[in-house]
């Protein structure tokens, strides 16, 4: 294993105050681990995410008895299976419906969902950047409703199948020849769509949809005198797609953003909902006294397994560490650039714990080669799934610390 050349300091102040609690300097010198280093963390409620054109779109909502009410909805256009478009002579509409591929879930999908469908009024972009806080009612001013479904997910069938309003149908039989002609002019005719489910203030589920998926799309059934016919309309990689969410924590006992908290547990949730920030307040002081080599410096993260909601709403299986810079942006962590199995933020397979090594990380604060912005525990994957998780903080027993194991040269 390479090691990393770091300098361990002698105590000139209170080991409370410099983050150490060795029993003595032959301690330093035999070559040990050092798992009290003070670390802080808090629970910060999560910036805008951009969230638009993602693996998968997020719909539902749930009352959490921990992390309150959890809503995710999603915008997207639609757009034509062939250009020069016909629906032949005197067409008459039958019906529409969307299609939504499912692909998975989060929380309890026995109780039933209802589900409207809105028409976009204001055009959105697949060339423009669109964050999870945008507000909807922009894009929906008349609340045009196209459907409505009351359905119970089962996202082990292949897919969602929502009938929309008639008048919708013949709008789309109604189209012209230009507005059929490409896709540009299609969508000036029909911008897309918003999902969205009506508030569900108790257990429940995020649905998982996959628009991407060939199954996903729009069917108008329609005839002529001759003929009964069908025409798709195709949601792909070409339409812009946008998750949106909404957390309320009125009724939940977190306390964020609080420095001076002494909780013992801290909060993580998806869907731009919650993270921690962690700082290492007195690291720089271990670049004092005593050249050592510094093998290894990990993050342990225990999970809180007295959870009583984790059987229903489980824990992620990966996390991830990223840094703030001086604007408080995220930026990858030194780490995280060498590979995924070096850098970890992977669940044991007891469940018990997240594992992550920052040792170039640690080696550049001890040495002042970076100012500690601080770095965010985020979940793995936050905008495009719904979990959450309960973790142990430097103050629980056994909770969240550095542990830094070191050599003499």
């Amino acid at each position: 294993m390479m090691a990393l050349v770091l300098t361990i300091y002698s105590c000139k102040k209170e080991d409370s105050q410099i983050g150490l609690s060795l029993q003595s300097q032959n301690e330093i010198i035999g070559g040990n681990k050092i798992d009290t280093i003070t670390v802080k963390a808090v629970t910060c409620r999560e910036d805008s995410l951009s969230s638009d054109e993602r693996t998968y779109q997020l719909l539902g909502s749930y009352l959490d008895p921990i992390f309150g009410y959890a809503e995710a909805s999603f915008m997207s256009q639609i757009r034509l299976s062939s250009s020069n478009a016909s629906f032949g002579t005197s067409p008459i509409a039958d019906s529409a419906y969307v299609y939504l591929d499912y692909s998975s879930f989060y929380g309890d999908t026995t109780v039933s969902q209802t589900l409207n469908v809105y028409e976009l009024e204001k055009s959105i972009y697949l060339d423009s950047v669109y964050y999870s806080n945008l507000n909807p009612d922009l894009y929906i001013p008349s609340n045009k409703c196209i459907g409505t479904l009351t359905y119970q997910p089962r996202p082990s069938d292949t897919c969602l199948s929502i009938k929309l309003s008639d008048s919708f149908a013949q709008q789309l039989i109604s189209a012209t020849s230009t507005d059929l002609q490409n896709d540009d002019n299609f969508l000036q005719f029909f911008k897309g769509f918003y999902f969205k489910t009506q508030p569900i203030l108790g257990q429940s589920a995020i649905i998982y949809f996959n628009l991407l998926s060939t199954r996903s799309k729009m069917t108008l059934f329609y005839h002529t005198a001759t003929d009964t016919l069908k025409f798709d309309f195709l949601f792909n990689s070409k339409c812009a797609r946008i998750n949106l969410f909404h957390h309320d924590y009125s009724t939940s006992q977190i306390q964020l953003n609080d420095t001076t908290s002494t909780d013992s547990l801290l909060y993580l949730q998806a869907m731009a909902g919650l993270n921690v920030k962690i700082t290492f307040p007195y690291i720089t002081q271990l670049a004092k006294e005593g050249l050592l080599a510094l093998v290894n410096a990990e993050l342990i993260i225990p999970i809180e397994t007295n959870d009583i909601s984790s059987s229903l709403y489980k824990s992620p299986s990966s996390l991830l560490l990223v840094a703030y810079n001086s604007s408080g942006a995220y930026e990858f962590m030194p780490d995280y650039t060498v590979n995924t199995t070096y850098f970890g933020g992977n669940k044991n397979s007891a469940g018990t714990e997240y594992r992550f090594n920052i040792s170039r990380y640690i080696q550049q604060l001890a040495y002042q080669q970076r100012q500690d912005y601080g770095i965010a525990l985020i979940i793995n994957s936050n905008r495009v799934s719904a979990n959450r998780v309960i973790i142990k903080s430097p103050h629980g027993t056994n909770g969240l610390r550095l542990s830094i194991t070191y050599l003499k040269p």
